[in-house]
């Protein structure tokens, strides 16, 4: 199974083991956005269907992290901190509610190194299955 992290374009990345996928994420989530900041969206999984979603911005040190497959989302900081993310050319702007940006950076970079070495999803933080309120 060839795991792919695509970027706020579509663009698609082979990640041919864990290492590159951390190398990967690492360069990416530095990228500046068209509204000037590294927010963005990136979603990791096979060529057809993605199963990791990360809105991630780096300013702010925090990353809403769901999990496709089963629609659940991960939990470790307080909902204190709302992000604003480019999620594609053609949605541009989204703003990541605070209930949902509850890992930090690092969490997020440690999930998708996760998913990459075992394919399944990642076990490093706690996963949530209520909806948060809007």
């Amino acid at each position: 199974m060839t795991l792919l992290l695509r970027d706020y374009h579509g663009h698609p990345y082979e990640l041919t083991n864990a290492e590159e996928a951390g190398r990967r994420f690492d360069e990416l989530i530095e990228s500046i956005m068209p509204h000037g900041g590294c927010g963005q969206t990136l979603t990791v999984g096979t060529l057809d269907q993605p199963a990791l979603r990360i809105d991630i911005d780096i300013d702010a040190d925090r990353a809403a992290l769901r999990w496709l497959p089963d629609n659940t989302y991960a939990a470790d900081l307080d909902p204190d901190t709302r992000i604003t993310v480019y999620e594609s050319p053609d949605t541009g702007l989204l703003e990541i509610p605070a209930d949902l940006a509850r890992v930090s950076v690092a969490t997020a970079r440690v999930a998708v190194v996760d998913y990459v070495a075992t394919g399944q999803r990642p076990a490093n933080v706690d996963w949530r299955h209520e909806t948060p309120p809007a």
